[in-house]
């Protein structure tokens, strides 16, 4: 089966191994094997996808090609994870900081936002958010494995926990204090994904609307609230339930507590979108 494409955009990725790991996620979805990809790629190691995306190798300039194919990249989509690759194998600092500005050329043409790069590929992930808000909530956490235990109709590995928090890390959003060896946020000022462009947040838009199905089948209704309803309506009352939705955003978004009173981290998540149309004659409108 041939897996849709990741929606999140390739430019707002610095690394691509962090790439490779949100693609592949998001492709065995929709039946892609490890083996699958690999004979696409032409490369002949069972478990080379793996390796790279644990950093035990690294894509050598042979293989860049095969998996140029096997993401099925196209135009400057190709050019920038070559790049991508190029940068961590090269050896020579002014041809790296070359490569380093390609690669941004290649960002400001293909990203439509004003927004730094590290701010979108923070918002391309759920886990980045959620991690994060979990830190800011709990004062501060000892141990990746905290937060694995803590995760509710989301999963992530001990693994994928550390590289997230090194990541928050650098772009200064929490801190380690290695005296007390502890993870603690630095900047705790709510983000929004307002100003993302609808690409960089898709993907993150679908693996929670799989959590709330998880969650509806797993949890008990008290422990959670998520309803579905269908009905026919007018483009003025669509409008009118569209403000109201942005009102009870806008609301949540501003919720004032003290995070030591915090129980839960809750994702809220409306959709009101058209499913039919409904096409009248001249004379049902006129008899409207």
């Amino acid at each position: 089966m041939t897996p849709k494409r990741l929606n999140t955009p390739i430019f707002v990725f610095e690394d691509y191994v962090d790439y490779l790991r949100e693609w592949y996620l998001y492709a065995k979805r929709f039946g892609l094997t490890q083996k699958n990809f690999l004979k696409k790629a032409k490369i002949n190691s069972a478990a080379f996808l793996s390796d790279v995306i644990s950093r035990r190798k690294k894509i050598g300039k042979r293989n860049i090609n095969g998996f140029i194919t096997a993401l099925e990249l196209k135009k400057d989509e190709k050019e920038y994870f070559r790049l991508l690759v190029e940068k961590e194998l090269c050896k020579d600092p002014k041809q790296k900081i070359s490569i380093i500005e390609k690669l941004a050329e290649l960002r400001k043409k293909n990203l439509s936002s004003c927004l730094e790069n590290r701010t979108m590929e923070y918002f391309a992930s759920w886990r980045y958010p959620v991690i994060r808000e979990f830190i800011v909530c709990k004062g501060e956490i000892s141990s990746p494995k905290e937060i694995v235990k803590s995760l509710i109709n989301l999963k992530l590995s001990t693994l994928e926990v550390k590289q997230a928090l090194s990541k928050l890390i650098k772009w200064g959003l929490i801190e380690y204090d290695s005296n007390k060896n502890v993870y603690r946020a630095v900047n705790t000022a709510a983000l929004s994904y307002q100003d993302m462009p609808h690409p960089v947040v898709n993907d993150v838009k679908r693996t929670l609307i799989e959590a709330s199905i998880h969650a509806m089948e797993e949890m008990p209704k008290h422990e959670r609230h998520v309803s579905m309803t269908i009905k026919g309506i007018s483009k003025q009352t669509y409008d009118s339930l569209s403000n109201k939705i942005d009102a009870l955003r806008k609301e949540f978004l501003e919720i004032q507590e003290q995070p030591q009173n915090v129980d839960k981290i809750i994702s809220l998540n409306i959709q009101l979108f058209p499913i039919m149309k409904i096409n009248r004659s001249n004379e049902e409108r006129a008899g409207d």
